[in-house]
This record gives C-alpha cells, structure tokens and sequence, in this order.
C-alpha cells in the first residue's frame, strides 16, 4: 500500500517540475523574463492560496478556525523572516539584492515544503477513502503545482543561487509529500480533523510569501517602469492557476 503511493507521489513529482527544469535548460530566459517570472510566481502563490487551499479548507471546517489559522501562518513565517534578518543574515560585498530579499530564499523553500508535506497528507488520506482516487488526486496536485515550480525557479535563480543547488532543492522540497503521505496513511482519520487548520496556515504562508516578499521585490527592481511586463504574467498565472484547478476539479 504505502509502496503504491510513494510511486504515484514521485510521479506527481516529476511532472510538477517539468516546468521548471526548462529554466535551467535556457538559463538565457530567466535573464530576460526576470520581472514576468518573479510576477507570474507571485500570482500563482496568491491564487494557488485564494482559489485551492483557502476554499478546500473551508468546504472543511467553519469559517473562523480556518482563518486564524491562515493568520497564524502568516504571523509565523513574519516573525520568521525578522528573526533570519536579524539573527541570520549574511553580509555579501556583492550582494546585489535589498536587504528585505536576504531570506526570500529560505522562506520560499521552506513555505513550498510545507505545503507538499499537505498534499502528501491528501494524498494518502484520498488513498484510504477509495485506492482508486490515489493516483488522480497525485497527478492533481502536481498540475496544480506546476505554476509554482516556475515561480520558484525563477525567483532562486534571481537570487543568485547554482543552477545545481536550484535543482536539487525543488528535487528534495517535492519530496517533502513522501513524509506526509506516510503520516496520513499511519494515522488515518485521525488527522481530518486537523486538517482545515493545517491548510489553512498554509494559505497564510503563502500570501505573506507572495505580498511582503515577492511583490515588493516587483516594485524594487520595476521601480515605476514595465506595467505590463509585470502586470499580465501575474494576471496568467491567476488564470492559469484558476483553470487547473477547475480542471482537477471535473
């Protein structure tokens, strides 16, 4: 049973990071695309949070747990972020990014792996309610992911980072949802009723990630330029987002 479900976990994997690896393969275009990527991640967070997660969570649980706990996720990943700056942070001569992007990085990696460590738990729990839902539910949730691997690509290699260490990061963060497979396929019904709140800190994490991080990165390199540069692909990523979800859904 649990070898059936890492198997269709690692096959949700692969095709979630499709998208990404084609940054890798022409490192040119996220030269070019900068701006539209780190855009079109920003609305993929926001929508991926607005129109998947948050709705998932409510169709779960009354209003009013779910929502703190989304305020939860956001007040934690805040504190986070001030405690890697001011405890963390390394000084680089050539750093050549503004002082709040210092843990953009490992906030992003983190907020992303937290939430495979979700889909993992749906995933199994999908599992044990009819074994035949395993394998839609995985390949689900990699579409749905698919907008957010490019955004995370894009934005770690716009921080600096070795087109190596990106790689193995998005690898090793996409199997985060092998762990909370296994947790959902041992305890069962046992974390249902927890699940709304873990969604919905989830969602908090990623509108903090995506309002205090990555748009205000937009504002400081766009500074009043590029409207549309910026503008439409964080319009198609809401779309896009929305129509995968709607896909998934049917």
């Amino acid at each position: 049973m649990s070898t059936q479900l890492l198997l269709y976990r690692l096959l949700g994997g692969l095709f979630s990071l499709t998208g990404g690896l084609v940054l890798l393969v022409r490192p040119q275009l996220t030269h070019k695309l900068m701006l539209p990527l780190i855009s079109f991640g920003a609305g993929a967070f926001l929508a991926a949070a607005f129109l998947d997660i948050l709705p998932e969570a409510l169709e779960l649980s009354p209003p009013q747990p779910v929502l703190l706990a989304t305020l939860t996720g956001f007040t934690a990943f805040f504190v986070l972020e001030r405690f890697v700056m001011t405890y963390l942070k390394k000084v680089s001569p050539t750093h050549t990014h503004s002082d709040h992007t210092e843990p953009l990085g490992f906030l992003l990696v983190l907020g992303d792996s937290l939430h495979n460590f979700m889909d993992g738990i749906l995933i199994a729990l999908a599992y044990l309610a009819n074994p035949a839902l395993a394998l839609p539910t995985a390949l689900a949730v990699a579409a749905h992911e698919i907008p957010q691997e490019i955004g995370d690509f894009s934005i770690l290699l716009h921080l600096n980072w070795p087109k190596s260490k990106v790689l193995i990061t998005n690898v090793l963060q996409s199997l985060a949802t092998i762990p909370g497979a296994l947790l959902g396929l041992f305890l069962g019904q046992l974390l249902t009723p927890h699940l709304p709140l873990f969604l919905g800190s989830t969602a908090g994490i990623f509108l903090y990630l995506s309002a205090s991080d990555l748009i205000p990165e937009l504002h400081h390199h766009s500074t009043h330029k590029y409207f549309f540069r910026v503008i439409i692909p964080f319009i198609a990523s809401i779309f896009l987002v929305s129509q995968l979800i709607r896909a998934a859904h049917t």
